[in-house]
Order: C-alpha cells, then structure tokens, then sequence
C-alpha cells in the first residue's frame, strides 16, 4: 500500500506543474490583449485629437471686419473691383473669406460700373472666384454719381440711372478673368422690356451677356 501511495503522489506532481504553466500561459495572453486594447484605444483618442485640432483650425478666425471697403486696383491705380459689405469673416488655415451684404462694383470696358448685390458671399482663395447666394442683383449705371474716393454712391441708384437691373438666386464673379456667370434662372429688366431665362454668362471686358436657355421676352413698344 505504501508502494501505491508513493507511486500515486509522483504521478500527480507533474500533472499541478502543468497546471500552473497553463495559467500563466493564460494570465500572459490576457495581458497581451489588455495591452493591444490599450494601444488601439490610445491610438484613437490622438486621432480624434488630431481631427479635432485640424478642424479647429479650419474655423480659426484671423480678422473680422465691420462696415468694410475693400478696393482692387490695377498697377496703373485704376480699379479693377471694389467690394464692401456689413462683415467679413476671413479663415486662418484656407485665406477664404465669409462676406455679409456685400456689394461688388466692377468697371466694364466702357467705364460704366456693374453693382453686384447679394446676402452672402464666400471666397475660398484669395483673388478666387466670390460666390454670391441669396437675392443677387445686377445694376448697371449710365450716370456715375462719384464720391472722393472713385466710387459710386449706392443711393444715386435709381430705374432712371441704370442700363439694366437683373435678379437670381446665386451668382459667380470671377475677378481674375472679371467674368459673372450662374446656370440658375434669371429676370433681367431694362428699358424696353423684361426678359428672362436660365443660366447667364458675361464677359465684363466684351460687353456680351449671354443667357443660355429657356429665353423669353417681353418689350413695351412704347418705352
């Protein structure tokens, strides 16, 4: 009996080493894991830190103007455009700018001056092309009321002293190549009659105005 006892007792000896190898087999997988979640974790969290600083700074204010005029002018001095508004928002990161009730004024080849109106204008770029959106209207004098610094009073603006007048609910003005253009639809009145369609394109240096679809007409034969 004490032989079988003996040999009992060395038979499981082995078995609770290996017992014991299993669970710190186990313990370190565990822990391997844990450690893998933390990394993965860790590594999301600066991301979306990342992300977030990114997008901060996208929508980081560098200046902001109240009651603003802006003129561009041509190496001569001559001016190319002016644009003037209740606010400008210009970006940090992108040089975009947000303008509020801006008023652009833009000289065609013969002098006259085409005033661009609207609720809100975004430039992504400087010197980029300014997206008008909002109640756009074109007028374009025939008398120029000016003021000391070679602008147009905006009140002088009347039926009586313009070449025409032309609304639409968004508008492109290409300062570069001083081109307008917009595919939506657009009523443009003058003296002689009404006329409206779909899609404008305009050469400010050609003198062409081009609407490109659905065009109708009406002319008062007595204006």
């Amino acid at each position: 009996m004490r032989d079988v006892a003996r040999s009992t007792g060395k038979i499981a000896y082995p078995t609770r080493k290996l017992s014991e190898v299993n669970v710190k087999g186990l313990l370190l997988l565990i822990i391997s894991i844990i450690i893998a979640l933390a990394v993965t974790w860790l590594n999301n969290v600066w991301l979306s830190y990342q992300e977030f600083v990114s997008a901060g700074n996208e929508r980081q204010i560098d200046y902001y103007l109240s009651d603003f005029s802006l003129l561009n002018t041509t190496a001569n001095g001559d001016m190319k455009y002016s644009i003037q508004g209740q606010h400008l928002v210009h970006k940090n990161s992108t040089g975009g700018s947000e303008i509020f009730q801006p008023i652009i004024q833009a000289a065609d080849q013969d002098g006259q001056t085409l005033f661009i109106r609207a609720e809100k204008a975004q430039q992504e770029e400087s010197q980029g092309v300014i997206e008008l959106a909002g109640a756009v209207l074109i007028q374009k004098t025939t008398r120029q009321n000016k003021t000391t610094d070679n602008s147009i009073q905006l009140d002088s603006l009347d039926n009586n002293t313009t070449d025409f007048s032309l609304k639409t609910i968004n508008l492109s003005f290409d300062p570069i190549k001083r081109e307008i253009f917009t595919d939506a639809p657009i009523t443009l009145t003058t003296k002689d009659g009404l006329l409206t369609g779909t899609g404008l394109r305009s050469q400010l240096d050609q003198q062409e105005l081009r609407i490109l679809s659905n065009v109708h007409a009406k002319f008062d034969p007595n204006p």
